[in-house]
């Protein structure tokens, strides 16, 4: 639960250190080109909330506000206090800025804000209706912003279109979701419900309209859709034992595996594979019927199975998962480093992968550290 009086604490605080604080120096910022040392730490009072990469800056949240930090050397460049509902899934990017939304001292009302990501400047700010609660801002495209919204009243959420040059709601549509994903290209735009069973669906970005919509399927538990496609297809799991690639402009089954012998669970990818976590081990996967893993690579050993958080990018998969961050080669299974974290489970960790360095939460939680990727 986020504390306004601290914020508005925190608030007064900042504004008072003045220029001295945007001079700040990471702690034992060592630069070195050697992959899976710790480059930098930034030292964080009462834990990470959030971590967002973009355009050279990450951008950290604890409970005094955001941050945005050199993403080389770890050197302070802004400071915003604004309590938001978590920049780690509720946060975009767009044109050189971080778009994020929630409460800051000086506004009656929640706020959407495009913060320039080198120099902390504002690009632009949406103040939402009174008795609004923004849930998240998703992504822009075409001076769009898709939002998940609440209330007032009784608290219905929906799915909001927000021109950014005109500070206007364009449409709003009942929405379960928690978040939406926003492709950089095309027609539509994407939510699903939280929980078992949830509606997956797709909206016509220009009008809200329902395209098309898996109401209450059991075969959509989970989905890669926050990540983007796979193989041209949204991957969904059942939360048990089969996967299903989904076309992304009708919602029809392309594929579906057999059951697999083992629980289909964490499920995440890029391109053209996908990975499975099945409480001890992760499997490199093709899309399609076949259910034999491209490899297989042993996480844990334990009797209690873990809970793990995985991101695919180019040349690695990242997977936070039984206390320890691991960078693994695509193609090989090979772990090429390691870091400890905090040993929780792994999607809740904070983590975001830049272009030279990937950050994260230490393992006590007292610093975000860069990590040479």
């Amino acid at each position: 639960m986020i504390d306004r009086r601290k914020v508005l604490r925190d608030a007064a605080i900042l504004i008072a250190a003045g220029a001295a604080a945007a001079c700040a120096a990471p702690r034992a910022a060592v630069r070195t080109a050697a992959s899976g040392t710790i480059a930098w730490e930034h030292p964080v009072d009462g834990g990470i909330r959030g971590v967002r990469y973009g355009t050279g800056t990450v951008m950290v949240e604890t409970d005094a506000g955001l941050t945005g930090l050199e993403g080389r050397t770890g050197r302070e460049l802004w400071r915003l206090p604004i309590a938001t509902p978590g920049i780690g899934r509720r946060s975009c990017t767009w044109d050189h800025a971080f778009v994020v939304c929630g409460t800051e001292p000086d506004a009656p009302v929640q706020r959407a804000v495009a913060v320039d990501s080198v120099s902390g400047e504002r690009k632009w700010v949406f103040d939402a209706p009174e008795g609004v609660t923004l849930a998240g801002v998703f992504g822009v495209r075409d001076g769009v912003l898709y939002a998940v919204a609440s209330g007032p009243g009784n608290g219905t959420r929906e799915a909001w279109a927000v021109d950014t040059r005109t500070r206007t709601v364009r449409w709003q549509v009942p929405c379960d979701a928690e978040g939406l994903y926003v492709p950089d290209a095309g027609s539509l735009v994407y939510s699903q419900s939280p929980g078992s069973g949830g509606d997956l669906t797709a909206l016509d970005a220009g009008t809200g309209a329902t395209v098309w919509s898996r109401a209450g399927d059991s075969s959509v538990s989970a989905t890669t859709i926050e990540s983007g496609l796979v193989g041209g297809a949204v991957l969904a799991t059942d939360g048990a034992h089969v996967i299903s690639g989904l076309d992304p402009n009708t919602g029809a089954a392309l594929w579906n595996t057999p059951a697999l012998s083992y629980p289909a669970d964490t499920l995440f990818g890029a391109g053209d594979t996908y990975y499975l976590c099945d409480g001890s081990k992760l499997h490199a996967m093709r899309p399609g019927g076949d259910v034999a893993p491209l490899w297989s690579l042993t996480v844990s050993d334990r009797d209690k199975e873990f809970k793990a958080g995985g991101y695919a990018v180019t040349g690695a998969v990242y997977l936070l998962a039984a206390g320890a961050l691991r960078a693994i080669d695509p193609h090989t299974s090979k772990v090429r480093w390691m870091r400890a974290i905090p040993d929780v489970d792994g999607a809740t960790v904070p983590f975001a992968v830049g272009d030279t360095h990937c950050y994260v939460e230490s393992g006590d939680g007292a610093a975000l550290l860069a990590v040479e990727r």
